[in-house]
Parts: C-alpha cells; sequence; structure tokens
C-alpha cells in the first residue's frame, strides 16, 4: 500500500511538470503571435502616427511663427512711436534754433540801432495775395506806436504804420503802390524815390524813380534810405538795383529795385517806435 502512495505522488509530479512546460509553450506561442500582431498593427499605425506627428510640429511652428509676429509687431509699433517722438523733438529744437536766430538778429538790429527804441511784433493778417504789400500786425497805441514810425526787419526796410488802434496797427510796405521812399544810391551817392508799382507789385519788386539821366548807376547797386521825407531814418537797407533802364524822351532814368525783405515770407517785423522825434 504505501508502494502504492509513493507511486501515485511520482505520477503526479511528473504530470505537473509536463503541464508546467505545456503551460510555457503555450505562453512563448502567444508572445510571438502578440508580437506579430503589434508589427502588423505598427506597419499600418506608423505612418499615420506620422503623418500626425507631422501635423503637429507644423501647428506648433505656425503657433510659434504668429507669436514671433505679434512681437515682431508691437516691437514695430515701439519703434515707430520712438521715431515719431524724436521727428517731434527734433521739430522743437529746429523751432528753438529759429527764434533764438530771430532773438539774435533782433539784437544785432538794437546794436546797429542803438538810439533807437525798437519793439518787436508779429504779424496777424494781411492782404489778399501771395506778397505782404499791407499786413497788419499785432501792437499798437498801448505799445507806444504811432501813425507813420518806420516798420524794418533783420534783412532791411519793410514800410510803415499808416493806421493804428489801441492793440494792433497797419502797415504798407515799400512794395505797395501807395508806397514811397527817399533813397539814395550807396555808391554813387545818387538820391532819387523808391516807389510801389501795381505791375512790378505782384512780383515782389518796386521802382525807383527821378534818378538822373547822367547817373553811373548799375545791376547790383544798394539802396538805403536817405533820410529825408521825416518817416525813415538814414541807412537802412531798401535792396538792390535788379534792372536799369531809361523814361520816355530820356530825361531821367528808372531802376528795378529787389527789395532786401523777402515780402512772401515775412512773420515778424520791428517797430521804431521815435522815428519821428529822432529825425525832428
Amino acid at each position: 500500500m504505501s508502494h502504492f502512495i509513493r507511486n501515485k505522488y511520482i505520477i503526479a509530479l511528473i504530470l505537473t511538470t509536463i503541464a508546467i512546460f505545456v503551460f510555457m509553450g503555450m505562453s512563448t506561442a502567444e508572445r510571438q503571435k502578440a508580437f506579430f500582431l503589434e508589427d502588423i498593427v505598427g506597419v499600418v499605425v506608423s505612418p499615420i502616427q506620422k503623418v500626425f506627428f507631422s501635423i503637429g510640429k507644423n501647428i506648433e511652428s505656425s503657433i510659434k511663427f504668429l507669436s514671433e509676429i505679434k512681437t515682431l509687431k508691437q516691437q514695430n509699433e515701439m519703434l515707430l512711436s520712438e521715431v515719431d517722438e524724436l521727428k517731434e523733438t527734433n521739430r522743437k529744437l529746429q523751432d528753438l534754433r529759429a527764434e533764438n536766430e530771430r532773438l539774435r538778429e533782433m539784437l544785432g538790429l538794437k546794436e546797429r540801432f542803438d538810439k533807437f527804441e525798437i519793439v518787436g511784433a508779429q504779424i496777424i493778417a494781411k492782404e489778399p495775395g501771395n506778397w505782404f504789400n499791407v499786413f497788419t500786425i499785432d501792437k499798437g497805441t498801448a505799445d507806444g506806436l504811432e501813425k507813420n514810425c518806420a516798420v524794418i526787419s533783420s534783412k532791411g526796410l519793410v514800410g510803415y504804420v499808416f493806421d493804428i488802434g489801441l492793440n494792433r496797427a497797419k502797415v504798407i510796405s515799400v512794395i505797395d503802390s501807395n508806397s514811397s521812399v527817399s533813397s539814395l544810391i550807396v555808391r554813387t551817392r545818387d538820391i532819387a524815390v523808391v516807389k510801389g508799382d501795381l505791375t512790378l507789385q505782384k512780383e515782389g519788386l518796386a521802382k525807383m524813380n527821378y534818378i538822373d539821366k547822367d547817373a553811373d548807376i548799375i545791376k547790383g547797386d544798394l539802396i538805403e534810405t536817405s533820410g529825408l521825407g521825416g518817416i525813415f531814418p538814414k541807412g537802412l537797407l531798401v535792396g538792390k538795383i535788379k534792372e536799369v533802364g531809361k523814361e520816355p524822351y530820356e530825361i531821367s532814368k528808372y531802376a528795378v529795385i529787389e527789395p532786401a525783405v523777402d515780402f512772401q515770407r515775412l512773420e515778424q517785423v520791428f517797430v521804431i517806435k521815435n522815428t519821428k522825434a529822432l529825425l525832428e
């Protein structure tokens, strides 16, 4: 009986061992089958994965590109804003430079005409047309001005006050047809009259009349005020001769005068307050 039981255990052990090997063989076959299925799935899925990976990379690149564009746009807007600020700063500096130049010119006038009391004035209105032959300034009797005060600029003679109010005055310039200035040809010392002319006024020019027929005048001769006539002090630059001609019957000469002042671009003038007192 004991021999039978021992043989029974041996048989059970053998059967168990065989079962283990069979199970191991089945597991290996299953794994090989699984690997084979994975290979098949990999062949099908791998290209799709590549496509989606590529799309994902492109989307990521696009998002990065758009982000960079936004950053560049912001930087560009900042740079444009800085450029605008620099332009405005430059404009202000140019305005200050121009204002300083005008003040230096005014100082030069005061040094040249130290015996005159000069008042600066801004032009606030003008007659229709391209030229400042008649215009209005922002100073009047309240500033000590009066009719017939001489008006000048840093370049030379402008005209004189012919109408005045409390805080404004009208000025008639040397190119206006109603203006007349006793003048002197600097080189020859000949005296004549610079008068506005309706035709020449349209070109910003004036005419010098009553020049002696024997006067040795030439193009480029400088013209100054003579100090005669009771309005303009002597020595103010009027302009220069642009052209010389002869009057009918050659009884005298005339000259076309190019004023020293640019009557197309006047902004500021200076009024000599005590002109009349100084001439008396």
